[in-house]
């Protein structure tokens, strides 16, 4: 009659015991792989030190380099080209003979114009001696006042006669001395247009080649509003072509142009830049800049390391194996560089790279970059200034 009900009680007792000891097992099986955790590894940064350098501020623009002068060569007289004595690349020098001319009429014209010379002197020649046979019989009244004043008349006619015919024979001598066609300047044939047989002169002719002088060069840098106070004739300027990467050709503002493009609201400074070895040539595309100030041991700190939030600029500093957070003030941007001027100093390693979620004081391990070296389009004669745009 007991059996029953004990056998159910016992088996209340063990259902309750068997739930008591569920905790304790968990707790044992969640032990097990706490014991074998290890830590996280501290995140890798890349730092660069940061450098003092004279920092140049420069206005920046595209250019294209341009010949100093540069003239098309033609013919005042109307004639066939006889001779072109030059090719495009060749060196001239002003007054050398670079073509011929073979006129059409001008030595008919020459010819005729000798013939009234001639025809006007013996015209002079009878006027004159008219003139003083009458001079010399007016005091004894064989001839009137009024052949006298008639023969003086004559003379001066016949003179005048005789100096247009000589005018009219020097303008056809002229003429033909501009068949033989000189350089105009010194320099070197850019482009020869025409070759023998072509007709040449007005109307209907053209050039027949072009010069430009290329031992001094010029280029247009264009600047705008906010910084056109700031240039200034004899300012140094720099110029670097994408032909010659690495070379930087120095020159000097020589010109400003009188009034703003009224499209782009620039100003155009033309800069001279002299070319002796003929390393630069006319058409190249580079890029030009000029000095406009120079901030002498500015610190220097990469773009890269720089951090913005809530409108704050700073930068991680790394002290030992771990990084602080400090505010900076910035001046010049060039891109790549930015100036400070306050929140650190040079010689102090600044995060570069691997700066996302880092924080006061956080933990790190360092990857050093070595020391960069500066752009090469900066003006400045120090190797280790950078270029700062001003635009």
């Amino acid at each position: 009659m007991f059996a029953p009900v004990l056998g159910a009680a016992n088996f209340r007792l063990a259902l309750v015991l068997s739930l008591l000891s569920l905790p304790a097992a968990f707790a044992g099986c969640s032990s097990k792989p706490a014991q074998g955790k290890t830590d996280r590894p501290a995140p890798l940064v890349s730092v660069a030190a940061l450098e003092k350098r004279d920092v140049d501020i420069e206005v920046h623009a595209p250019v294209d380099l341009r010949p100093l002068f540069q003239a098309d060569v033609g013919s005042k007289t109307l004639g066939y080209l006889d001779a072109v004595l030059v090719d495009r690349g060749d060196k001239v020098k002003r007054g050398q003979l670079v073509a011929l001319i073979r006129p059409s009429d001008l030595p008919d014209q020459l010819a005729a114009s000798k013939g009234a010379l001639a025809q006007s002197q013996a015209s002079l020649g009878l006027a004159r001696t008219n003139h003083d046979r009458i001079a010399q019989l007016a005091p004894t009244g064989v001839v009137s006042q009024q052949e006298l004043q008639q023969s003086e008349a004559s003379l001066a006619t016949a003179t005048a006669q005789e100096a247009a015919a000589r005018a009219q024979l020097g303008v056809f001598a002229i003429r033909l001395g501009e068949t033989r066609i000189e350089s105009p300047l010194d320099g070197f044939v850019v482009q020869r247009r025409l070759d023998p047989g072509a007709l040449v002169g007005p109307p209907g002719g053209g050039a027949i080649i072009t010069v430009a002088r290329t031992d001094v060069l010029r280029v247009f840098i264009s600047v705008n509003e906010k910084v056109s106070s700031k240039v200034s004739l004899g300012q140094q300027a720099v110029v670097t072509v994408d032909a010659l990467e690495g070379r930087s050709f120095y020159g000097t503002v020589v010109r400003l142009a009188p009034f703003f493009d009224p499209t782009t609201r620039t100003l155009d400074a033309e800069v001279q830049l002299p070319n002796k070895d003929g390393l630069l040539r006319p058409g190249m595309y580079g890029r030009g800049a000029i000095i406009l100030d120079r901030h002498a041991g500015a610190t220097v700190l990469p773009a890269a390391a720089m951090q913005v939030s809530d409108n704050q600029r700073y930068v991680f500093v790394l002290e030992g194996n771990r990084v602080h957070r400090k505010l900076v003030e910035t001046g010049y941007d060039a891109g790549e560089w930015l100036e400070v001027t306050k929140g650190v100093n040079s010689g102090q390693e600044v995060i570069i790279a691997g700066a996302d979620g880092l924080s006061e004081g956080s933990v790190v391990r360092v990857s050093r970059q070595p020391p960069s070296k500066p752009a090469a389009s900066s003006a400045s004669s120090a190797p280790a200034a950078g270029p700062i745009s001003a635009n």
